[in-house]
């Protein structure tokens, strides 16, 4: 299965939340929590700027609980992000979050544009589709050559 795949499968209207850099921490804990998320884009224009999780949160607050609820998005956000495309395998993904121990893949396009997001909870859901699939094929066949 890829990445694609995934994304059609996804709840409908599901799109991609997203936050500018400069809005606060405690702005954006309260996207993720109307929207029951564990990340947020962080998006300057229609680039992506970042990602913030909630662990990114939970380790501001460890820090100093009241500068990380006045602090900006862009203080705690992963700069780095790792993406995937629409054209990855699950295998992929699930080679990339474990090595990169991350729980959340934005996927580009073709042109670099932000057309998704793919969860731990997505590839784990996949493949057990893809897991039960092919054991109902192979009792089916076996049950066939009787």
């Amino acid at each position: 299965m890829i990445v694609k795949s995934i994304l059609k499968e996804k709840a409908r209207g599901a799109g991609i939340v997203e936050i500018s850099p400069d809005a606060s921490v405690g702005d954006a804990a309260r996207l993720l929590a109307q929207h029951r998320i564990g990340a947020v884009m962080v998006m300057a224009g229609d680039k992506v700027a970042g990602i913030l999780s909630e662990r990114d949160i939970v380790r501001g607050l460890a820090q100093a609980v009241d500068v990380c609820t006045a602090a900006k998005v862009r203080d705690l956000m992963t700069a780095d992000v790792f993406v995937c495309h629409e054209d990855d395998t699950v295998e992929h993904l699930m080679q990339t979050m474990t090595a990169k121990r991350i729980r959340h893949l934005p996927v580009v396009g073709n042109a670099g544009q932000v057309v998704g997001i793919v969860t731990i909870g997505d590839v784990v859901k996949s493949r057990l589709s893809e897991t039960t699939m092919e054991a109902d094929s192979l009792r089916d066949y076996v049950m066939a050559s009787r």
